[in-house]
């Protein structure tokens, strides 16, 4: 089992270095934002888990509904897994986006590469903790860190919400590209929908 899961992860790198590198990498820079996903409840508050992740501007009016005027974006992705694996599962989706935004902003072609393929290896490691259960996108919103609360998105921002979308259907990709003996296209195909979630949650801060 192990030897397959590092001849996968070795065509996985292979394909996120032939396929997925920008062809003009932008120069370092950007400006930081934080994505947050629910992680569960305790004491009747949400607990969320949050990544600080780089985009290329920030608007000049920031998105935030009025009902918390200094809240990041939050995701509820729901599945079946044990509430002690949910952390890395979650942390593994984060550290990808991350890197994703730090590939993005990468002044040097070779360091997009590395970057992006250590992505692939994150993603494909979060796609493996669901070990064949389904993950779906409950909601979309912003966290308020501070009081535990979960806020709708009632600015109604398709950018936000396409954020969870195409990040499920990455991992959705990736779980077929487990079970396939030539895992190379869904692979190929599951860090397009990733990259696109980047894309997405750039556009959310970035307007």
């Amino acid at each position: 089992m192990e030897i397959a899961k590092r001849l996968l992860l070795t065509m996985a790198l292979a394909i996120s270095t032939a396929f997925l590198v920008p062809a003009n990498p932008a120069s370092a820079g950007g400006q930081e934002i934080r994505v947050c996903f629910e992680v569960g409840t305790f004491g009747g508050h949400r607990v969320f888990d949050c990544f600080t992740v780089v985009v290329p501007d920030l608007a000049p009016k920031p998105p935030w509904p009025p009902t918390c005027l200094s809240c990041p974006a939050a995701l509820i992705i729901d599945n079946e897994l044990d509430p002690k694996f949910r952390f890395d599962f979650i942390a593994e989706l984060g550290e990808g986006l991350q890197l994703l935004g730090e590939a993005e902003l990468a002044g040097d072609p070779g360091k997009a590469k590395e970057l992006i393929a250590k992505a692939t290896d994150v993603f494909l490691a979060s796609a493996a903790r669901l070990d064949g259960a389904e993950a779906r996108l409950e909601n979309v919103g912003w966290a308020d860190l501070k009081n535990g609360k979960f806020h709708d998105d009632t600015t109604n921002n398709p950018a936000l919400k396409a954020t969870g979308e195409d990040l499920v259907a990455g991992l959705s990709l990736m779980q077929l590209a487990m079970g396939d003996p030539h895992p190379e296209p869904n692979i190929e195909a599951a860090m397009a929908r990733f990259g696109q979630a980047y894309q997405d949650i750039a556009t959310v801060y970035g307007g």
